[in-house]
């Protein structure tokens, strides 16, 4: 790590290539071509899901090839936009920029078009663009939420062995010094004198009633962390793993239950096949917004979405061959209320400008140390409680940000125990949009949503404390502020009720799709349930699970 935080000044040019374009009808494209290697495993989206799972193929032997639609974020995958100040980092590995990223120019570069809520088209997926909140998730989000064979003890060892490579951090400066905590003085007095508890969100993740802590970050050795960083590697060691950029899997190869392969959209536009080994196995692990296409477009999922598939100039399967499956139906994500707050402390913004242009030496010359604020991500405290409404049990995380001089943001979710869904679905340009919008949509949700708020708004504007709110100025102005958490799950939702008989699930116990025999989906759709504040973490627990399933039907 040293080595390169030490390293010297370089110019900065053009990140390798962007993200594939939305695929936009076959007439436009040149005639198939066809791959003549075939793999044990094709794994489909280079996203955290796809990354831990292509991994751990290659490492029980299998022939593996990860197919990603974007290009790599960072020099050792392939990016050369690099920091003026750094020749070995780029813009979107620093966590002192993290807070600033919808800002830099890797956000239109790798965010997905061809989505109505936000994905990213890069290596690494969400993990490469999202504010690095790392949340262990609590016993309670698996054993209230999951079937059996996917409660937390089935799943401790999987999240172990998560951790043991990629275990977040609270306190990511090697100085072990914290940095910028003027808000979190302001903030941890103020729940402390409503009788809040100080925890440890790494090591205490059931504790989520009341209490407060320093954030957790996806961060390891001063820099962004996740599988491009600490499982790809390891991969790329083996000669069994190949890793394709610039390819966009349009569907999966059906002769009748049987994958054969899929079929791409590569970098120059055309369409390619690529083929299974007789025994291979196809995962999906493009997202929850992602892989419903594929499936659409494979001639799986509801047969009104297939023949929109089909509308869009997309070759589906025969229909004596479409698989009647929920796809898309349940789509859940976490509603976000903003909370914004002007307090009484001494704290504002970094001078994101002159950490790119390289103008603030003071912090720089710090991080060259491993240490200083540039180590930490945008958050500076992060809050955990419930409420329970018509017998409901409902979570909340509110994450706390500085906007302005001496202003708090508190994105305010609710998570875990929501009721609300919505359905994903596709239009005729291929585009994945919300045909029923998955927030607030039970009188429960928006019953609690309003009491949690209410509740906060009247500690937060008590003579006593000397806050005030802004912009959104009242209880009825913040549940206005809805917005999307960017944390999709359950559109392929894993369970025992099979789908095609009346039942609410896409794929069984062990990720396979019902009704196919070598197609599998690994990713934030499999989820049956939100879990309790951002996903990232329990999406690679999933998949660590989910992959030892598969290689366990050997």
């Amino acid at each position: 790590m040293r080595s390169f935080l030490l390293a010297g000044l370089a110019a900065s040019s053009s990140v390798v290539g962007a993200a594939a374009t939305a695929h936009a009808g076959h007439a436009v494209h040149a005639a198939h071509s066809s791959s003549t290697d075939s793999y044990d495993y094709i794994v489909v989206g280079g996203g955290p899901s796809g990354i831990i799972t292509a991994e751990r193929l290659v490492e029980a032997n299998k022939k593996v090839l990860l197919l990603e639609r974007g290009y790599g974020p960072t020099v050792a995958t392939g990016a050369n936009e690099t920091l003026v100040w750094n020749n070995t980092l780029t813009n979107i590995d620093l966590p002192g920029l993290s807070a600033d990223i919808g800002k830099l120019p890797q956000w239109d570069e790798y965010i997905c078009t061809d989505t109505e809520g936000y994905a990213a088209c890069v290596l690494g997926g969400g993990v490469t663009v999202n504010y690095m909140v790392f949340v262990h998730p609590p016993e309670r989000d698996f054993d209230e939420g999951w079937p059996e064979g996917w409660k937390w003890d089935d799943v401790k060892a999987a999240s172990e062995r998560l951790y043991a490579r990629n275990p977040g951090t609270i306190q990511p400066s090697a100085d072990g010094k914290r940095y910028d905590q003027g808000l979190y003085t302001v903030l941890s007095n103020f729940f402390s004198n409503l009788g809040w508890t100080s925890v440890d969100m790494i090591t205490q993740p059931n504790e989520k009633y009341q209490v407060y802590s320093h954030p957790a970050w996806n961060i390891k050795d001063e820099v962004r962390a996740g599988p491009v960083r600490t499982y790809l590697p390891l991969a790329e060691t083996s000669d069994n793993f190949s890793l394709r950029y610039g390819t966009k899997v349009i569907r999966v190869l059906r002769s009748g239950s049987q994958v054969t392969g899929v079929e791409v959209e590569n970098a120059s536009g055309a369409l390619e096949n690529i083929t299974l080994a007789d025994s291979g196995r196809v995962i999906l692990s493009s997202g929850a917004l992602h892989t419903p296409r594929i499936l659409f477009n494979s001639g799986i999922g509801p047969s009104a979405q297939i023949e929109i598939a089909e509308e869009s100039g997309v070759t589906v399967p025969p229909k004596s061959e479409w698989l009647d499956l929920p796809v898309g139906v349940g789509l859940k994500d976490h509603p976000i209320f903003s909370i914004i707050v002007k307090t009484n402390g001494t704290y504002g913004l970094l001078d994101y400008a002159a950490i790119v242009n390289g103008t603030d030496t003071a912090d720089i010359d710090l991080y060259a140390q491993g240490s200083g604020v540039l180590t930490e991500g945008k958050h500076r405290m992060i809050f955990f409680s419930s409420n329970n409404v018509d017998n409901q049990t409902r979570y909340y995380q509110g994450s706390c940000a500085p906007t302005d001089t001496d202003v708090v943001t508190i994105t305010t979710y609710m998570t875990h125990g929501l009721t609300s869904s919505g359905v994903l679905g596709l239009n005729v340009e291929g585009e994945t949009i919300f045909d029923v919008s998955p927030y607030l949509q039970t009188e429960g949700d928006r019953e609690a949503a309003t009491a949690f708020v209410q509740s906060l708004v009247n500690d937060i504007t008590d003579p006593s404390t000397g806050f005030s709110l802004e912009t959104y100025t009242n209880v009825s102005a913040i549940i206005g502020s809805l917005s999307a958490g960017m944390h999709y799950t359950t559109t392929t939702k894993l369970g025992t009720d099979d789908g095609r008989y009346n039942g609410t699930s896409v794929v069984d116990l062990n990720t396979k799709v019902y009704g196919m025999d070598n197609l599998f989906v690994v990713d934030g759709g499999i989820h049956p349930d939100l879990p309790t504040g951002n996903i990232q973490a329990t999406i690679m627990v999933v998949a660590e699970a989910a992959v030892a399933r598969i290689l366990a039907l050997e």
